[in-house]
């Protein structure tokens, strides 16, 4: 397998005679643990949905080495795993926590056959991870948004993923929620030797493994590379167009406002 997860070259994507990807050129390594950051609008879910085979695009894009152009195969399509922004659902939705799970593995074995006595099991062993496990008969409309966010995840996971893509993992949980997740990203990213890329709001709870950054702005990348340099204080001022500071306490990253 090629050492480059992600090859995306002169990536454009146009809706409504707007421009929403605007000449796109990134290098994503296997095993890379990246985080795509910038304003409202910047692009970052667009992103995302390119990578994943959600939007038509012009330009080139290749995965492990291979050209994603039209159609994607279904071995192309299992290799992406997606958890995306969390959103409201009905608490009459009728499918149980434990089967929302299951579902990640349907690509795997076909859409009309039962997966396997060992897939049920990888199941639970992943929901015993994200210590969901209680919650295995409950409907998922029942569940608090940690808890949604958890099965989506674990359902990406069952998936056998080479690349995980996550739209906004933590947004609108309470804050020791958000530490759980991003926990069980960096477990993940360590068991599994995962590419992923992580869209994200909060400077201030980042997972320990996330060592590059890209940043968005107006559809086009204001800055690639190093964490470091690309959430200091003076980077994040140019990209929200506001005075941001930043400093460090108890070797975590802060970011302050006027």
């Amino acid at each position: 397998m090629t050492d480059q997860a992600l090859i995306l070259n002169h990536v454009f994507l146009q809706k409504n005679k707007s421009t929403l990807l605007a000449d796109i050129n990134l290098r994503i390594g296997s095993n890379e643990f990246v985080g795509i950051i910038g304003p409202n609008g910047a692009g970052k879910t667009t992103l995302l949905n390119v990578i994943a085979g959600f939007e038509k695009f012009t330009g080139e894009l290749y995965l492990f080495g291979k050209a994603m152009t039209g159609r994607r195969s279904q071995k192309a399509r299992l290799t992406i795993g997606y958890v995306p922004q969390l959103t409201p659902i009905d608490p009459g939705f009728p499918i149980l926590a434990g089967q929302a799970v299951m579902t990640g593995a349907v690509g795997q074995a076909g859409l009309f056959r039962k997966p396997g006595k060992d897939v049920e099991l990888e199941a639970m062993h992943l929901m015993e991870m994200m210590r969901i496990a209680h919650l295995v008969d409950r409907p998922v409309g029942h569940l608090s948004g940690g808890e949604r966010q958890k099965v989506l995840l674990a359902r990406a996971i069952l998936q056998h993923p080479d690349v995980l893509l996550l739209d906004e993992p933590t947004a609108n949980l309470d804050i020791a929620v958000q530490k759980e997740v991003l926990n069980l990203i960096d477990e993940i990213y360590e068991k599994r030797s995962l590419t992923i890329l992580l869209v994200t709001h909060d400077f201030n709870m980042l997972p320990v493994h996330l060592r590059r950054v890209v940043l968005l702005k107006e559809g086009r990348i204001f800055f690639d590379g190093d964490a470091t340099v690309g959430l200091s204080g003076s980077m994040l001022s140019r990209l929200f167009q506001y005075r941001l500071e930043t400093f460090e306490r108890g070797g975590r990253r802060f970011v302050s406002y006027d």
